[in-house]
């Protein structure tokens, strides 16, 4: 008995010092078309799936009311009330419990919650049944997006139907030869959970004025190569985008600078082209200009012969009357003037030139 005592007080001090598990339940609100499958998350910190025993609840009525039991051992039960629709599944990998609803009816719309060590309850789960003519409808855009590897590529998905407020959207992609694959979720609190091996450059944000999600890929990969997909309620979704990265062109942005130059250098060539081109096309009107006679008469245009003869007379009776002061050699000049039609040129010969010598007079 004492030897009891002694191992119950020590189950009490290794208890009250070990960590307290956290239950995170996840979506806070899942919207589920009447007919359809209800899937409802519950992750554990500080504990083990394979060591804990764990317990599903619903809030009817302000009532707690167990649905099932999911052991340690792996085997679960349902209470009474509670059929096969009702379903638990482990997952040791990500350690968390899920619960499946299959053909949900409106009377399964409440609040799911899990709990552990008989006190430690999740944030619950609130599960509304919804008539099928009010199923959200996903599009998403851009269709197809090409972009080399290292850049930063935005998906949109926009919600129809539905409120990016009160709407929790999963992002999942599907690689070339794969299955398809979660990448991450973000909940109406706003806040973010990733898959195993997705980094921090997947980011996903809330548009409350155009009612959409954005998946925000920054210093993309080649290995972000896929067909991503928006969707919600677990079984909505979007038509997806292919997105295909390619890789990036060594001295890629040398290559450009080289472009942009080669393309001025072209330019400044062509408009020196067309300035000497102008200035040859201006220097032969010119040339022209030049060549052509101006116009003038019909008179002007023949050929005028002037014939100037210049003889000086010596009259006798004056040479007599004429003192010796008087008397003076003079010249004999034969001018001739001529136009050609053809050019305009005047020649000026001196053909001869005779001297006159008057005697004095005895």
């Amino acid at each position: 008995m004492f030897a009891a005592i002694i191992t119950t007080l020590t189950l009490s001090v290794c208890a009250v010092g070990a960590d307290v598990p956290v239950l995170i339940q996840s979506p806070s609100i899942q919207r589920v078309t009447e007919g359809r499958t209800a899937w409802l998350w519950c992750t554990m910190i500080n504990a083990r799936p394979e060591k804990t025993d764990l317990h599903w609840y619903q809030k009817l009525s302000g009532q707690d009311k167990l649905v099932l039991t999911h052991k340690a051992d792996g085997s679960s039960s349902r209470v009474w009330g509670f059929n096969e629709r009702f379903q638990s599944y482990r997952d040791t990998s990500n350690n968390s419990f899920t619960l499946s609803i299959t053909d949900v009816v409106h009377n399964d719309s409440s609040v799911y919650f899990c709990r552990v060590w008989g006190s430690i309850n999740g944030k619950g789960t609130q599960l509304i049944v919804t008539n099928p003519a009010d199923d959200p409808v996903l599009v998403q855009y851009p269709l197809v997006s090409k972009v080399p590897e290292g850049v930063t590529v935005q998906l949109h998905c926009a919600l129809y139907n539905a409120s990016v407020n009160v709407t929790d959207v999963h992002w999942y992609h599907q690689r070339p030869g794969n299955k398809s694959e979660w990448v991450l979720s973000h909940f109406v609190n706003d806040s973010v959970s990733r898959s195993g091996g997705i980094s921090d450059c997947f980011q996903s944000h809330r548009n409350g004025v155009n009612n959409s999600y954005i998946l925000t890929i920054s210093n993309t990969s080649i290995s972000d190569t896929a067909v991503y997909k928006c969707g919600v309620w677990n079984y909505i979704y979007g038509g997806g985008t292919q997105l295909n990265v390619t890789e990036a062109a060594e001295g890629g942005l040398w290559k450009v600078l080289a472009s942009i130059l080669t393309s001025i250098l072209v330019l400044v060539l062509l408009f020196c082209i067309l300035v000497s081109a102008i200035c040859c096309v201006k220097k032969w009107a010119c040339f022209q200009q030049r060549l052509t006679p101006v116009r003038c008469s019909t008179e002007d245009q023949n050929t005028v012969y002037a014939n100037v003869t210049a003889k000086t007379k010596v009259n006798t009776q004056a040479a007599k009357n004429a003192t010796v002061a008087e008397q003076s050699e003079m010249f004999y000049a034969d001018i001739q003037f001529q136009r050609q039609k053809t050019a305009p040129k005047i020649e000026v010969t001196e053909e001869t030139t005779e001297y006159a010598v008057i005697k004095r007079a005895q």
